[in-house]
């Protein structure tokens, strides 16, 4: 796993070793989410949920996001992120919470322009995590939701703007998550 653009461009990232539920988001997939939204990225807030690895957030910083937060509430996927940060040069724009999501969205007070959405799959915690940010208003009025799932989950009566398949993997956008 590694950078694929920006100022971390080719640096590589660990991840969380032996974790049956931590998934890394595959290089392919994670080009396809920041292809899509390289145009808007730049000066951007960032929270990366269930971080694990924080492939996702570094990737954001890397390309010029103006700061993220990292969210998990295992010990290891925490100690990763910090040596991920420190690795890329990304420290000084990041928050790491070791928390569980409803400790963490229930303390956030900034709104976010992107949220990226990646529990473990059947864990069940989409609709959970995703009612949280909807009534804690975390995602900005123009921002979006990024979220990594499989072919059992689907998000009807969100505002869908986009679903795309890599492989097993699904990659939902969602927009306008107003109360």
């Amino acid at each position: 796993m590694r950078i694929i653009a920006g100022i971390a461009k080719g640096k590589k990232l660990l991840a969380p070793a032996g974790n049956e539920i931590t998934r890394p988001t595959a290089d392919k997939v994670r080009e396809a989410i920041f292809g899509s939204i390289q145009f808007e990225i730049a000066n951007s807030s960032v929270l990366d949920l269930f971080a694990g690895s924080g492939a996702l957030g570094i990737e954001a910083l890397s390309r010029q996001a103006a700061n993220a937060v990292f969210v998990d509430q295992s010990k290891e996927a925490i100690t990763v992120i910090h040596k991920n940060l420190e690795n890329t040069g990304m420290r000084n724009k990041a928050e790491v919470l070791h928390m569980d999501f409803h400790r963490a969205l229930s303390k956030l007070q900034n709104r976010f322009d992107f949220i990226f959405l990646d529990p473990p799959y059947k864990a069940k915690l989409y609709q959970p995590a995703m009612q949280l940010i909807r009534q804690r208003a975390l995602l900005a009025e123009n921002g979006l939701l990024i979220i990594e799932h499989d072919g059992n989950t689907n998000f009807d009566g969100e505002n869908v703007l986009k679903i795309k398949q890599y492989g097993k993997t699904f990659v939902t956008y969602i927009g306008g998550m107003q109360r």
